[in-house]
């Protein structure tokens, strides 16, 4: 009996640190791949990261004659950690990195143009226009900005009856980051 090849291409894989436990995040996004590319990505893997704290990167290889390109990474909240774990002067420059976390959208047209950009433009890698949408700005978190919304809250009330009330769920966002993880923090 034999199993298919286990080097298919176009593949992405999404790298996440272990640590701050973004496993279902990165687990979101590979639902929301499969769905978007059934028959044009052939493979979606998840690596738990346990060396790097606060990475999460989605990279993207055409195939095995290719060199593996980041269509997004993370920003690190300092340039320390940054030039630490492979940033050459700390700025992070680089087109590839985002402040927060990206929405599905925005993942899906990064992956796209990434996949068009390697076909030369020939084949035309199809989504849904309403992913195209407002896409410049989809992103469920954005560094050290806040993020402000309401929510309904389902419960009981002092009676025992059910209750619905708006809940402010204003936050912000620096408080999300991943070196505040007990695990992630890097000793001064």
């Amino acid at each position: 009996m034999t199993i298919p090849s286990t080097k298919r291409y176009p593949k992405v894989i999404i790298q996440y640190c272990a640590k701050c436990k973004w496993q279902n995040r990165a687990i979101w996004y590979v639902q929301e791949l499969l769905q978007t590319f059934p028959e044009v990505l052939h493979d979606i893997s998840i690596q738990p990261i346990y060396d790097q704290p606060g990475i999460f990167a989605i990279v993207v290889q055409i195939d095995d004659l290719t060199e593996q390109q980041i269509v997004y990474k993370r920003r690190f909240k300092s340039a320390e950690l940054a030039m630490k774990y492979g940033d050459k002067d700390g700025l992070q420059r680089e087109e590839y990195y985002y402040d927060g976390f990206p929405d599905a959208k925005f993942v899906k047209i990064l992956i796209r143009n990434s996949l068009e950009a390697a076909n030369g433009g020939v084949g035309e890698v199809k989504l849904g226009h309403h992913v195209d949408r407002d896409a410049g700005s989809n992103f469920l978190t954005s560094g050290g900005k806040e993020k402000s919304g309401k929510e309904v809250d389902e419960g009981v009330d002092e009676k025992g009856g059910k209750s619905r009330k708006e809940v402010d769920t204003k936050q912000n966002i620096e408080d999300l980051d991943p070196l505040d993880c007990k695990e992630c923090k890097i000793e001064s």
